[in-house]
C-alpha cells in the first residue's frame, strides 16, 4: 500500500474530526427545565481547538516541504496527535461555578446533574487517526516525489521520452513530471563531426598533374 495517501488521509480524516468533534457537547447540564451544554472548545479554554486547526494548517503546509521538511513536519504533527489523545483522556470538566453560571441564565433552579457525552471519545479517536499518519508521513516522506520538483530543469527526470513514442506514455510521462521532449543519451549520438577532407593539391612540380610518372621538361630547341 502507498503510504502517501495512507498519511495524507490520516491528517485530514483526523483533522476535520477534531475540529467538528472540539465544537460538540462534552458536557450537559440537565434538571427540571434545564438543558446547557459545554463544548470542548469551553471545557478546555480552546485548547482542543487550536489542535485540530494546527494539524490542518500542517497538513497542508506539507504539500509545500521537500523531504526533510516533511520529516520534521511529521514529528511535530506526531506531538499535535499525543496532544489530541491526551485531552480526549483527560476529558475535562466545567467548573462548578461556570456550570451554575449557564445554568443561571435559564433557570432559577439549583438542582442539576453533569452528564458526558460520546464526543470526547470520539476526539480520542481523532488523535489516534493524526498520530498514526504523522509517524507515516515522518518514517516514508524521503520516499515521496516532491511537486516542487516537477518545475526544477536541474533535476535529471526518472526516465526520458522520446518525441515518437505512443502518445499515451507521453501523457503519463508528463503527470509523472517528466518532460517529453528530452531524449535519452543512448539515442542520440555524442561523437562530433570531424574535420572536412579535401583533395589533394596537384604536385606543380609536375605542371600541375597529378601523376608523378608523366611527362619530363623539353629541351632546349636547337
Amino acid at each position: 500500500m502507498r503510504t502517501r495517501p495512507l498519511a495524507y488521509a490520516g491528517l485530514l480524516a483526523g483533522g476535520a474530526l477534531a475540529v467538528v468533534g472540539s465544537a460538540q457537547p462534552w458536557w450537559r447540564a440537565v434538571g427540571e427545565g434545564i438543558a446547557v451544554r459545554f463544548t470542548g472548545t469551553e471545557v478546555t479554554g480552546g485548547l482542543s481547538q487550536a489542535l485540530a486547526v494546527v494539524v490542518l494548517a500542517g497538513t497542508l503546509l506539507s504539500l509545500a516541504l521537500r523531504a526533510r521538511g516533511r520529516r520534521v513536519l511529521g514529528a511535530l504533527l506526531a506531538l499535535a496527535g499525543v496532544g489530541l489523545v491526551a485531552v480526549g483522556l483527560v476529558r475535562a470538566r466545567p467548573s462548578v461555578e461556570a456550570v451554575r453560571t449557564q445554568v443561571r441564565t435559564v433557570s432559577l433552579a439549583d438542582q442539576f446533574a453533569l452528564v458526558g457525552t460520546l464526543w470526547p471519545a470520539l476526539y480520542l479517536s481523532a488523535g489516534v487517526l493524526v498520530l498514526v499518519g504523522a509517524v507515516t508521513m515522518a518514517l516514508s516522506a524521503p520516499r515521496w516525489a516532491s511537486r516542487a520538483d516537477r518545475y526544477r530543469r536541474d533535476v535529471e527526470p526518472a526516465r526520458s521520452v522520446a518525441a515518437d513514442d505512443d502518445p499515451a506514455e507521453v501523457w503519463k510521462a508528463m503527470d509523472a513530471g517528466l518532460d517529453p521532449t528530452l531524449v535519452s543519451p543512448a539515442d542520440t549520438s555524442t561523437t562530433p563531426p570531424g574535420p572536412p577532407t579535401h583533395p589533394a593539391p596537384p604536385d606543380v612540380r609536375n605542371g600541375g598533374s597529378g601523376d608523378t610518372m608523366g611527362s619530363s621538361r623539353p629541351g632546349p630547341s636547337s
